[in-house]
């Protein structure tokens, strides 16, 4: 059966409400989980949120260091745990239920925003052009323009056509990982009501592919950033 979306119009601009929902949970629990782990710090042995957050921020480090071979820069430290938190909850949102309201039609409330493709599109425009932004500040204008030009003059198209290109598959990778696992998901959602015999037998399946699902949405989540630090690496140089 065909969902549809909760939108609502405000000066000629659609909104969904769906994704402003979840996207908001998520970013809330992001700051809850970053606000119990750091609130009472330690110099000594960290205790269990402490230490979750120091793995987190080990894990992010480790990336950093295979990327761009660097750890030093606390900016891009602080983006890139900020990314992996808010992803990987994100891509989870909609894996133990969603929620659907029956007025004329089916309305879905709640999945995973980034199983909407504006969403994961928007993200990976902001990565890009935070990378342009940081080779502009760090080397100039000039030498931003230029880098356009090389190896050769006759690449500047090409080299803008991987700009487009970076960002398209940026986005779409995670978008199109996530929403599949999802329309799965509800099929076999709909084939549990169809019955007891047949919700016996698309019980065990559902379970393990909700399994399946998170991990597909831990590896989205750590992809994403490492192309992240990647795209960032090349602009330090």
């Amino acid at each position: 059966m065909e969902h549809t979306r909760p939108q609502v119009v405000f000066f000629n601009l659609t909104f969904d409400l769906s994704i402003i929902l979840t996207t908001t949970i998520a970013a809330l629990l992001v700051f809850t989980i970053a606000y119990l782990c750091t609130r009472n710090l330690t110099a000594g042995t960290p205790k269990k949120w402490q230490n979750f957050m120091e793995w987190i921020l080990d894990f992010v480090k480790d990336i950093m260091n295979n990327s761009m071979a660097s750890t030093n820069n606390l900016f891009v430290l602080s983006t890139g745990i900020s990314l992996l938190m808010y992803l990987f909850i994100a891509n989870l949102l909609g894996v133990p239920f969603s929620i659907i309201t029956i007025e004329q039609h089916p309305v879905t409330w709640w999945r995973s925003p980034t199983a909407d493709a504006h969403v994961t599109m928007t993200l990976a425009i902001m990565i890009i052009a935070y990378t342009h932004f940081i080779d502009i500040r760090l080397h100039g204008f000039k030498h931003f323009l230029l880098s356009f030009f090389k190896p050769f003059k006759a690449l500047f198209a090409i080299n803008i056509l991987e700009q487009f290109a970076t960002t398209l598959t940026l986005g779409l990778r995670l978008f199109g990982n996530i929403y599949a696992g999802e329309v799965m998901l509800a099929l076999l959602a709909g084939a549990v009501t169809q019955g007891f015999a047949v919700a016996t037998l698309a019980a065990l399946p559902m379970l393990i592919w909700q399994a399946f699902c998170v991990f597909i949405g831990a590896i989205q989540a750590y992809i994403f950033v490492t192309l992240t630090m990647v795209y960032i690496g090349h602009r330090l140089t």
